[in-house]
């Protein structure tokens, strides 16, 4: 067991209450900060999905760099600039160029690999024996196509995390059908990751995670950071809308905002927010046993505990700006074909919701000791995956924190690298 500090964690997500409650078994005193709930933002509405080794490549790659262009002008895209925000998110654009190029993105993919590679274990430790585990299903998740062209379009990635090592079935037409009826004939193409968990419901695990971080002892007020302070490499003391906190040690985790929390430490990162969005059918169970991503059309379908969820797509447009629904349109719109017998009018409502996913230009998270400060480790950009990462990520925070050896290098996750 590590020496007991008293940590305080910023951010009530799931990144941030995995941090919390591996700090917490690993015997210190915890409280966890937020201006918000737990689960409240980013936590609340994601496609539920926790990837493992499959999920290893970065997105910055020559393809999506061609096409840059599209997604200034096509609203359908998946990935899309708000104009106004253009001039704003060029240095982010910038460094996502240089990290595009192949020999950086396979050095970046071994790296996230190791970082992946128990995402799924980790979430058992936290989870296992508390009502969490229920909300845990063990069933994989799926690639899918429909057409040819875009299978074989991914053939050298697939390849690509094959010499990686990560585990994936390929699937055709009839197999596909056979594991899941729901799907419409027009999907022709899978690929299967047996190694993928997901969550019926990822509001409720954080939530319940929370719990029994409390459970358990641990402390979460709802309050906002207003500065800090700080000398000698140390954080002295949060300025907070509930009153001054002295600091013993400190871990950020909070999310889209945390590059603000950086700044009020003289700390600059480049971070962004890729804004994805949902649309949630509650009440329609259309029979799908588990998760899926559609690999042409970048957007995600799962069977949720309280309806079935249309989730994805990326609006770079900043922190602040409002809510562009009309994203979460075109994905229902570009989704619900591949479901063989939906039926939105059975709906009993029907729910639209936006979050920001914290993203770095590499698409890796910054991880670990903070630069130029004895008792400050980061933990957020984890982009698409931050509910795959929280529990591994919250473990190794644990190990740093104690000033154990986390077992994998830590070097390609280091805040300052840009």
């Amino acid at each position: 067991m590590a020496d007991r500090h008293h940590v305080t964690v910023i951010g009530a997500g799931i990144v941030g209450v995995c941090a919390g409650l591996s700090l917490l078994r690993d015997g210190h005193d915890v409280t966890i900060i937020d201006r918000d709930g737990p689960g409240e933002n980013c936590s609340f509405g994601n496609a539920g999905i926790i990837c493992d080794t499959t999920s290893a490549l970065p997105m910055p790659s020559p393809g999506v760099i061609r096409e840059i262009p599209k997604m200034l002008f096509d609203r359908r895209s998946p990935i899309t600039i708000r104009w106004s925000y253009l001039p704003s998110v060029m240095p982010w654009l910038i460094a996502f160029l240089k990290s595009s190029n192949a020999q950086t993105r396979l050095s970046n993919a071994r790296a996230f690999y190791e970082l992946l590679d128990g995402t799924t274990r980790a979430f058992e430790g936290l989870t296992r024996g508390t009502p969490n585990e229920n909300l845990i299903k063990k069933r994989g998740m799926l690639g899918i196509y429909e057409t040819d062209s875009g299978y074989e379009g991914g053939a050298q990635e697939r390849s690509m995390l094959a010499d990686l090592g990560a585990e994936s079935i390929e699937l055709g037409s009839e197999e596909l059908r056979q594991m899941e009826p729901a799907l419409s004939p027009s999907v022709k193409h899978a690929s299967f990751l047996p190694g993928c968990h997901s969550t019926i419901n990822p509001y409720k695990l954080t939530r319940g995670l929370a719990d029994q971080f409390v459970a358990e002892g641990g402390t979460i007020d709802l309050v906002e950071v207003t500065g800090i302070h700080h000398g000698s490499g140390r954080v002295t003391e949060l300025e907070t809308t509930g009153g001054e906190r002295k600091v013993d040690r400190l871990v950020v985790a909070a999310g889209a905002w945390s590059h603000r929390v950086a700044a009020m430490l003289g700390l600059k990162v480049l971070l962004d927010t890729e804004r994805g969005y949902h649309t949630v059918f509650h009440g329609v169970d259309t029979g799908l046993t588990r998760p899926l991503i559609h690999n042409e059309a970048h957007f995600g379908l799962g069977q949720m505990d309280e309806g079935v969820r249309f989730a994805g797509t990326v609006e770079l447009a900043g922190v602040d700006a409002a809510p562009d629904y009309r994203r979460a349109d075109v994905i229902y719109e570009c989704g619900r074909h591949i479901l063989r017998d939906f039926d939105p009018s059975g709906a009993t409502e029907v729910t639209q919701w936006m979050g920001r996913r914290p993203t770095l230009p590499d698409y890796l998270p910054a991880l670990g000791s903070a630069p130029g400060f004895s008792n400050l480790w980061f933990d957020f950009g984890h982009q698409h995956l931050g509910l795959s990462l929280a529990a591994r990520s919250g473990a190794i925070i644990a190990d740093l924190v104690a000033g154990r050896d986390p077992g994998l290098d830590l070097h390609a996750f280091r805040p300052d690298r840009f």
